[in-house]
């Protein structure tokens, strides 16, 4: 009825509504779950219990339990084994988070693309189905790192497999159905999750998803000549060149951040400033509409030193991406997981030649960390880009046009009840849905609704920003 694909007025890049956490109900769609196996009263004493239920639970250690608004959130250890080909070897501790409702409520798990968001920011899926969330951190990020740091343990399988372990072991409590979410790499975990796993979820509704094909995916640049309006990309130009011909003005304010703690000697100063203005379009586009930047803050390239290198500095974040401290923490894994599988995107240097003294230098392979070998296997994402486009069953992408990303998106059919919604003003972010206009959005909440077998809780939505937590969310990713 409504295809693989409804373009629609976004609302996420552009900051153009808010989900109130704290309003009613304004409708609902689907029908009640029904406790699995239990009376109501024996779920009521579940819930009332609940803190002992997930003790007994094996492998599972409470680090932390307060009641917030209508849910308690658990932050959890979970012991995983470090290769699930072998399970009776190396254990290692992986964090979680959980939002207990109820028993009888549906459960929506959370794979993490990376380290997990401490405070308590419900999935949008969630908060429609008004259900439960276990966010798993992804192996080799945060605290979830085996001990033996064996870089051949991190794969997009044996990441699967602990999503699937902890599905089992909590299936034991949450008898109602599970969906499983996720954002950015966490979207591309969750549907790796599925494929490995199919029966382990119902129904799954991956945000912003992120992948490559290559170590240097050349659908990248061709978006990003065309993404936005001419002359947003003409400006970015300008700041680009400018920053390139006048690097050394500014390479000594990068130098300086030492005093913030960042150091650059795996790179060098010069190489990560570079590296950092080549992916400025990228970088721009990927979070466009988020506050403090978008097309009318690009400055001149004639601003003062200070200025260009700040706007560098804001939106391409050379020391949070290429200092010492950033390539051998959370960029480590990531590098080695886009050199090994997910791939990396081309970032467009042909108009930058001239100025160039490492082009073709940004291939995660050349990367940290350091001394390990790096072989890229394409065929897990072969796999799954065939799978989402010819088997994969109920399956709500949501993706944004202004997004680099979106070059590289998964495909869906509607004849598996399966879709993929594109926010032509956005990146495709947590809000999305509920800034759908109708009757899209009652469609995509009855699938919603029937595939979790709950109904959906439809916020008032107004004008203005994003809730609170996702915009904090989406900032900190």
């Amino acid at each position: 009825m409504w295809g693989v694909t409804y373009r629609f007025r976004g609302v996420v890049g552009a900051l153009a509504v808010s989900l109130l956490a704290a309003c009613g109900d304004t409708s609902e769609a689907g029908r009640e779950g029904a406790p699995s196996g239990e009376t109501l009263s024996e779920a009521r004493a579940i819930d009332d219990d609940i803190r002992a239920r997930l003790e007994a639970l094996p492998g599972v250690t409470i680090l932390g339990d307060e009641q917030i608004d209508d849910f308690r959130f658990f932050t959890l250890d979970f012991e995983q084994p470090a290769d699930h080909r072998h399970p009776e070897g190396e254990k290692f501790l992986q964090r979680m988070t959980l939002f207990h409702r109820s028993v009888t409520a549906p459960m929506v798990i959370d794979t993490e693309g990376a380290e997990i968001f401490a405070e308590p920011i419900a999935a949008e899926p969630v908060d429609l189905l008004k259900g439960n969330q276990v966010t798993v951190e992804h192996r080799f990020y945060g605290t979830s790192t085996p001990a033996s740091r064996d870089w051949k343990l991190l794969d997009v399988w044996q990441s699967a497999a602990d999503a699937h372990r902890v599905v089992e072991v909590f299936k034991t409590i949450y008898g109602a159905r599970w969906l499983s979410t996720g954002v950015f790499r966490g979207g591309t975990a969750a549907l790796l999750h599925r494929y490995f796993f199919p029966n382990d979820v119902e129904a799954t509704i991956p945000y912003a998803e992120r992948h490559s094909l290559g170590l240097q995916d050349v659908r990248t640049p061709h978006f990003l000549a065309t993404v936005g309006d001419a002359t947003c990309r003409d400006r970015l130009k300008a700041v680009q060149r400018a920053a390139l011909e006048r690097r050394e003005e500014l390479t000594p304010l990068l130098a300086a951040q030492v005093e913030w703690g960042f150091t650059f000697e795996t790179l060098g100063v010069d190489k990560a400033f570079e590296f950092s203005v080549v992916r400025l379009p990228f970088n721009f586009w990927e979070y466009m509409g988020l506050a403090p930047y978008d097309c009318d803050t690009i400055p001149e390239p004639t601003v003062s030193a200070e200025e260009l290198f700040a706007f560098v500095d804001l939106v391409a974040g050379p020391a949070y991406t290429f200092s010492d401290q950033s390539l051998y923490s959370a960029i480590e894994p990531e590098s080695y997981q886009c050199a090994t599988e997910l791939g990396a995107p081309l970032f467009p240097e042909l108009e930058l030649r001239p100025l160039l003294r490492y082009p073709g230098g940004q291939v995660p392979t050349a990367l940290p960390p350091a001394g390990v070998v790096k072989v890229y296997n394409p065929v897990p994402l072969l796999k799954l880009e065939l799978w989402t486009r010819l088997h994969a069953r109920r399956v709500l992408i949501v993706d944004g046009a202004l997004s680099p990303w979106s070059a590289s998106a998964f495909g869906v059919s509607s004849r598996n009840d399966s879709y993929r919604i594109v926010d032509p003003a956005g990146i495709g972010f947590y809000g999305t849905l509920t800034a759908l206009p109708e009757p899209q959005r009652t469609f995509y909440f009855e699938r919603l609704a029937e595939w979790a077998d709950a109904p959906v809780h439809v916020p008032a939505v107004t004008a203005g920003k994003l809730s609170r937590s996702y915009e904090k969310l989406l900032r900190r990713r």
